[in-house]
This record gives C-alpha cells, sequence and structure tokens, in this order.
C-alpha cells in the first residue's frame, strides 16, 4: 500500500476518533496486563498450596514422637516437612527465600508445646534492619528486630494447646525484606536471603 495514501487516509478521520481509538488500545493493553498479573498471582497460590498439601501429607503420614529435633539441613531427614518459601538445604541448616517459609509438622495436641529456634538474619551494612516473626497455624509466637551485630536468635517459645488444633501445625517464618547480598554490596550471592534457620525443636513444655 503507497504510504502517502495510508498517511492521508488517517488525517481524513477526525481527531477526535483517532484519540478513542488510541485510547481503546491502551484500556486493551492494560486489560491483558491485568488479566496476565491475575494469572500469574493465582498461579503462584495454586503452586504454594499444592507444596503446602505434599509437606502436610508427608508430615502427617506418620505424627512425630517428641521431642522431636527436625533435621533441616542438606540431606536431612524432614527436608519433606517443608512447604513453600525455602532455598535448597546447606549443611548446616536452609534460608529462607520468600517473605513466607513454613513447614508442617504433625504433633501431639493434648498439651502445651516449647519450640526451639536457632536462625540468623541476613543484615549488612545497606540492609541494617530485618523484622523476623515466628506464627504457627497463623498465631503470632514471637517477633524479633534484628540489625548487624545482633542478628543471630536462639529462643524457646512456647506454643500453646489452643492453636494446635488437631495436631497438624503449620510454622510459618515471616520476615519482612528478604534480600541479595550482591544487590546490597554485601557479597557475591544473588539469593533473596530472609533467615537462616539452624535448629528447629519442639517439645512437650514443662507443667508448673
Amino acid at each position: 500500500m503507497d504510504t502517502r495514501q495510508l498517511d492521508h487516509d488517517l488525517s481524513a478521520v477526525p481527531a477526535y476518533r483517532r484519540w478513542l481509538l488510541l485510547a481503546l488500545l491502551v484500556a486493551i493493553g492494560c486489560g491483558y496486563l491485568a488479566a496476565f498479573a491475575f494469572f500469574v498471582e493465582r498461579s503462584e497460590d495454586f503452586v504454594e498450596r499444592q507444596i503446602d498439601e505434599r509437606a502436610a501429607r508427608q508430615a502427617c503420614a506418620q505424627p512425630a514422637s517428641l521431642p522431636l529435633q527436625l533435621a533441616l539441613r542438606e540431606g536431612g531427614a524432614d527436608l519433606a516437612k517443608l512447604g513453600s518459601g525455602w532455598h535448597a538445604p546447606e549443611a548446616g541448616g536452609i534460608w529462607t527465600r520468600d517473605e513466607d517459609a513454613s513447614l508442617i509438622v504433625c504433633v501431639p495436641a493434648d498439651g502445651d508445646l516449647m519450640v526451639e529456634v536457632a536462625l540468623h538474619s541476613f543484615v549488612a551494612r545497606r540492609h541494617p534492619q530485618v523484622s523476623v516473626e515466628l506464627l504457627a497455624n497463623g498465631t503470632p509466637l514471637a517477633r524479633w528486630e534484628t540489625r548487624p551485630g545482633h542478628h543471630h536468635v536462639e529462643e524457646q517459645i512456647r506454643l500453646p494447646r489452643a492453636v494446635l488444633g488437631d495436631g497438624r501445625v503449620k510454622l510459618t517464618f515471616r520476615v519482612d525484606a528478604p534480600a541479595s547480598p550482591l544487590s546490597k554490596r554485601a557479597g557475591p550471592d544473588m539469593r533473596r536471603l530472609g533467615v537462616f534457620v539452624s535448629r528447629l525443636t519442639i517439645a512437650r513444655a514443662d507443667v508448673s
């Protein structure tokens, strides 16, 4: 087609119609982008649910006896209990990847329990403060504000019977700002790091 003829045809279209056509094309594009974002979000939620359901099946196939010291290191026997949000395990433990990283355990639900946890967060000069929260079945149990020089946590937290339900417990480590050392000029690691969990033990609470 002759480009001069095309230019003539377009110039013959009233200006308001050209603007209307442009607005329509923009609206269609935005609609496609919104639909794509919705699809991605739903897909991620579906994948996370599948991972958590698989972890629950593995954890509850044989309910744990207490005390339970979870082996969450490379080659550990309890890695199948991990839900979504984790990196691959390492020799000394495992890093969280997402804002929420979960694991499932099935434990006796006839009394309060104690959770003993040892972890450290990724903090650096350009990433100076990280908030870490531990939840059980959605109920907050503990919260720590970590910063350089004070980013190691070793603590025992009471797990009340009221949140145990039928004994299937979803423990979630919630980190407000996972970041990669590379992005913060703190090393070559490109992974988003939250907290490194090196020990997690569940035992019966002492009756006082």
